[in-house]
């Protein structure tokens, strides 16, 4: 029995004129930076919530607690 594996293949080898502009967006893209973080809004930590957030995932120790 003869399977012919290339015919079978998922890959359009004729990419559609959409396909090709995505493709265009993308290296664009890359080549102006905006997948390594430079394009990622800036936001400031609230040190009250983070040091709250903080102790409230530390361990309670008994012993401590009842001397």
């Amino acid at each position: 029995m003869f399977i012919d594996y290339h015919s079978m293949s998922k890959k359009n080898k004729n990419p559609s004129s959409f396909q090709f502009i995505k493709n265009l967006q993308r290296k664009l893209a890359v080549s102006e930076g905006f997948y390594d973080g430079r394009f990622r809004e800036k936001t400031v930590k609230d040190k009250k919530k983070e040091t709250s957030k903080k102790k409230a995932r530390h361990k309670i120790n008994l012993s401590k607690e009842l001397e």
